[in-house]
């Protein structure tokens, strides 16, 4: 727990005590269908020789987005929405898919973190020390295996540096201050020691009070007389109301009832005694019911036969306009790393470490605990403890050991050859207040060899190996996992063919997956499925990729691509069983699940011709076994919707596009103008009467269509970005029982300006930036929380960031 207790700031001035010679920058290690140095400019559309199609997200472009969680940084890139759980936690949904479908990889190895099982739990990043991010949006599966059959995203960082550095030391220091996100410090410093070996170190410090938003923390829907009950558990509110019988439409007195009222046998009421029935049935003969002296004739037949009175509609806890919730955080991250550096070999060891805690937006029930106590007489008694509404909360720390070695043509007929291994420590809890309801200790190996071959004049491909495996054992008073363990293995090849201006990739991958849970120690599951018998599970998965392009007069593409992927259900799929407290529901898994596949066609168009890029895609899949979070319309004590894993077949299919612009406008200026946008359906293909019942001809809670504009200037040393982003009223409704309500259509606007300067050899940058500079009121159409808590409201950011 050393992040937990120690301020990060102490690791720096260590630092500055690490001296070395510098020397000359040596021949680096190909990272065979990737690209490791990711300071250069955002690729669109076209793909080097023996690559996957991926979105590359510089580090320049990260300092502009200025984002605390993944899924916020990816938020703008067509077809990826943030899946908003709070502030403090969001995670990329990629074309309607996110969880268990997108695979989050740091520096080409799985991070396994729990992010994919529950929600709450933010992929921890230190967003300051990335060099960049690759963003699959298809056929990711073939690298990474089934956790990215909706793609994936690969954060890279120098942790383990594998060239030398072109001086002794480099790097930066940064310090922010915000009016709506706390403060911030985050370092970056890298060298050389002697001629062979090179080291990273960085860290970040994040703090934050609490969030303002523009209005109240419940959407309208909260406090609208006819909300239904499903979504009064959902908006966390509690209606007092009063269902009146119009007596006056009914025309008699049942005799039955009067003659049997005070018969506790019968268990009768006032509410029965009024009926439309002209006789009873008393002894076993007809009787006359006597007429009702309040019945109306003549009324419409279709008055309505109660009235119901609102009294009052109450939050669960009491919230304050203006302020969001529980909506505090705090992260510290340190990373620090070594390698011994060669002509034509790297060997390096490092470590990640960081810990965070932060509030969600929410509430649960807990019981405190009682007391007794004695009287002067010598009699005692006991006081049990009452109910009460606390916060929830989350606190993760990770500790991450690595090693990482590359070899640049080995032998004859191979280029390069690549190792990474991650040992990963992990403990996770979701608290209500500070008392911990679930709490998961994992231990973690991956490992992953890449070998790319030597390329040939028409042939450049790469094939390798994966394994994972994972132990998660749990505690805590009510956790809603069994102790469990994964294992998956695989073997993949990727190849390119090349014939003039026709470009085609082939790839496979076989995996096996194997999924156990332990029963006992401590784990009671809840009533209903919960996991069934906890049976253990082997599958075993294919995936298969093909892809066409051409390259038109070198000014455009047409590219068509076709994944078939398949993935193994996660542990919580088919293991959970109790209150998921972070997401405030009862999750209950199904241990008959079988393995989830789909097909994919992506068709897309792209120019880029002196400064304009363009390119517009058309994408289709169809899932077999689609596994998704269904309602049951149940819900327990503590106001919790019970929810089940299921099965059933969809269609996911959309549009998206994007247009840049860039030019010199004057020898001292430069400009760039861009636009995107994007639409996604996930549609009911299937013939399931509980899926149409519970959920509709859509799945609900899905990304809504947008469009977005942005704006680039460059003169000398300043720099200003501007960032427009209009998020539709979603068209495509599904329902949670009852019809699911749209949230309205809503604009962000983003900003930032910099200035550029040098103090003896230090580069300074000063930047001022804005986010929601509108002060909308903003709640996604896909975020579980959205009758909870919007989006932040207005933030406004200073920052200095020294390089040297």
């Amino acid at each position: 727990m050393f992040l937990q207790h120690y301020p990060y700031y102490l690791l720096t001035v260590t630092l500055f005590t690490i001296a070395g010679n510098a020397f000359s920058q040596q021949q680096t290690i190909k990272d065979s269908l990737q690209t490791r140095d990711l300071r250069g400019v955002t690729i669109h559309g076209k793909t080097n020789t023996g690559e996957l199609h991926a979105t590359k997200i510089t580090r320049k472009e990260l300092e502009v987005i200025q984002s605390a969680t993944l899924g916020e940084t990816l938020n703008r890139i067509p077809g990826i929405q943030n899946s908003y759980f709070g502030p403090n936690a969001g995670a990329p949904v990629i074309r309607s898919l996110s969880g268990n479908r997108v695979q989050t990889l740091s520096n080409g190895i799985s991070m396994n973190d729990l992010s994919g099982i529950s929600p709450n739990l933010n992929v921890q990043t230190d967003m300051d020390n990335l060099l960049g991010i690759d963003v699959y949006k298809t056929g990711a599966s073939i690298l990474y295996g089934g956790k990215a059959i909706g793609g994936a995203i690969n954060l890279h960082d120098n942790t383990i540096p594998n060239k030398r550095f072109p001086q002794k030391i480099t790097g930066f220091a940064t310090g922010e201050a915000s009016t709506n996100n706390g403060y911030k410090q985050a370092f970056d410093l890298n060298g050389n020691i002697g001629k062979h070996w090179a080291w990273h170190f960085g860290g970040m410090n994040h703090w934050n009070k609490k969030v303002r938003i523009p209005g109240n923390t419940k959407a309208p829907i909260a406090f609208d007389p006819t909300i239904d009950n499903l979504t009064q558990t959902m908006a966390q509110v509690t209606v007092d109301k009063e269902i009146i019988r119009n007596l006056s439409v009914y025309p008699y007195l049942s005799q039955f009832v009067l003659d049997n009222m005070n018969n506790p046998a019968w268990g009768l009421s006032e509410a029965d005694l009024y009926t439309f029935q002209e006789t009873s049935m008393v002894d076993g003969k007809a009787v006359q019911n006597p007429k009702n002296d309040k019945y109306i004739p003549g009324q419409d037949p279709n008055t309505p036969l109660t009235t119901t009175v609102i009294k009052g509609i109450y939050d669960y806890s009491p919230v304050t306009k203006g302020i969001m919730p529980n909506s505090h955080s705090e992260a510290r991250s340190v990373n620090v790393g070594t390698s011994y550096i060669r002509d034509h070999f790297y060997a390096g060891i490092g470590y990640r470490g960081a810990y965070s805690y932060y509030g969600i937006p929410g509430f649960a029930l807990r019981k405190l605990p009682g007391h007794s106590h004695s009287h002067n007489d010598g009699s005692s008694h006991v006081t049990p403890g009452s109910m009460v509404y606390r916060p929830i909360n989350v606190e993760s720390q990770q500790n991450n050991f690595l090693f990482e070695s590359g070899w640049s043509e080995p032998v004859k007929g191979i280029s390069s050859v690549k190792i990474n291994y991650m040992l990963q420590l992990a403990d996770d809890r979701e608290l209500t207040g500070r008392a911990t309801n679930n709490r998961f200790q994992t231990i973690r190996h991956t490992t992953r060899l890449e070998i790319e071959q030597q390329p040939l004049s028409f042939l450049k491909g790469m094939s390798g190996i994966d394994f994972a495996h994972a132990n998660i054992k749990g505690a805590g008073e009510q956790r809603y996992l069994p102790d469990n363990e994964s294992r998956d293995y695989a073997a993949f090849t990727l190849q390119r063919v090349e014939f003039r201006a026709l470009h085609a990739d082939v790839g496979y991958r076989y995996e096996v997956a194997t999924r156990r849970a332990t029963t006992g120690n401590g784990y009671t599951p809840s009533r209903g499925l919960a996991g069934g018998k906890l049976l253990p599970r082997d599958f075993h998965l294919q995936h298969f990729h093909g892809g066409l392009q051409w390259d038109v007069y070198k000014i455009g593409y047409l590219k068509a691509s076709y994944i078939h992927a398949e993935r193994a259900p996660g542990v919580n799929e088919l293991y959970a069983g109790n209150n998921h407290y972070a997401i405030m529901l009862e999750e209950n898994g199904d241990d008959r699940l079988k393995k989830e596949i789909s097909n994919t066609q992506e068709y897309t168009a792209g120019i880029d011709y002196k400064g304009m890029r363009i390119s517009i895609s058309r994408y289709q899949t169809i899932f077999n076994n689609y596994l998704y979070l269904a309602h049951t319309g149940i819900s327990r004590s503590g106001g919790f919707l019970v929810k089940e894993w299921r099965q059933s077949d969809t269609k996911i299919n959309g549009w998206e596009a994007e247009a840049v612009y860039a030019t010199t406008i004057t020898p001292n200026m430069t400009g760039e103008i861009a636009s995107y946008f994007d639409l996604v359906k996930n549609k009911n293909n299937s013939d399931n009467t509980m899926r149409q019942w519970a959920e509709g001809d859509y799945m609900p809670n899905m990304p809504t269509s947008r469009f977005g504009a942005s704006t680039k200037l460059n003169w000398r040393t300043w720099t200003l970005n501007i960032m427009f982003d209009r998020y539709l009223e979603q068209r495509y409704l599904g329902k949670n029982i009852n019809p699911e309500p749209p949230m309205p259509a809503y604009s962000l606007l983003a900003a930032r300006v910099s200035y550029k300067s040098n103090i003896k050899k230090m580069g300074i940058v000063y930047y001022l930036s804005g986010n929601n500079l509108l002060n909308t009121e903003a709640r996604p159409q896909n975020s579980f929380l959205k009758y909870l808590a919007p989006l932040p409201g207005r933030n406004v950011a200073f920052g200095i960031k020294a390089s040297i």
